[in-house]
């Protein structure tokens, strides 16, 4: 009697025609997992791309490529794959000739206002799944507003999917960074506890 969801709407999987980019980027790529699976299910060409700082945080490497027609890595350190960010990855592939119907990227606010803009100037359909603060997921507290088009959505209801070229990133940005405070002190409050009882 105390759960509730899913929340939000789902993501919009559908066959397409030429072939479609899922990218994840950090812990992002396990929200990417499923949706790549999706797609393939449903009959689209998939090719993925994963990121991470370093080879060390790569995760879900080996069920992405069995859901996917191609895997691209990138590291930003190079220690596996391309050297460099996912977004330097994409447009690669964009540059190569890989014709996307449309580009979903999940992961980093940052590395989803890059994907944005590298997918910009050529015109692709970009999906972002954003992640802004939420605390009761129903739309009530206000907490995870983000304003997409010059119109104020929230992401728990109404995401968390949008079309990237439409989201004010510098916003949701400056509003991620709201509670960096707070959020340093619950960490250090909880670091300290841990070694007070030894764990």
């Amino acid at each position: 009697m105390d759960i509730v969801g899913p929340l939000g709407k789902p993501s919009e999987i559908k066959k397409y025609d030429n072939m479609v980019c899922v990218i994840g980027g950090g812990v992002g790529t396990a929200s990417a997992y499923p949706i790549a699976r999706a797609f393939k299910e449903a009959g689209s060409k998939v090719i993925a791309i994963i990121g991470a700082k370093t080879a060390g945080m790569l995760i879900l490497e080996d069920e992405i490529s069995k859901v996917s027609d191609e895997l691209v890595i990138s590291t930003d350190d190079g220690t596996k794959g391309q050297k460099g960010f996912v977004s330097d990855a994409l447009k690669k592939l964009v540059e190569k000739g890989y014709k996307f119907d449309a580009v979903y990227a999940i992961g980093p606010t940052v590395m989803m206002r890059a994907v944005a803009e590298t997918t910009r100037p050529f015109g692709l359909k970009t999906i972002v799944s954003l992640n802004p603060i939420m605390v009761d997921g129903m739309g009530m507290c206000g907490a995870c507003r983000v304003t997409v088009d010059g119109v104020t959505k929230f992401g728990c209801v109404d995401g968390p999917e949008f079309d990237a070229h439409k989201v004010n990133f510098g916003e949701l940005l400056e509003r991620q960074r709201g509670y960096m405070t707070e959020e340093k002190m619950a960490l250090q409050l909880l670091q300290e506890r841990r070694c007070a009882c030894g764990h």
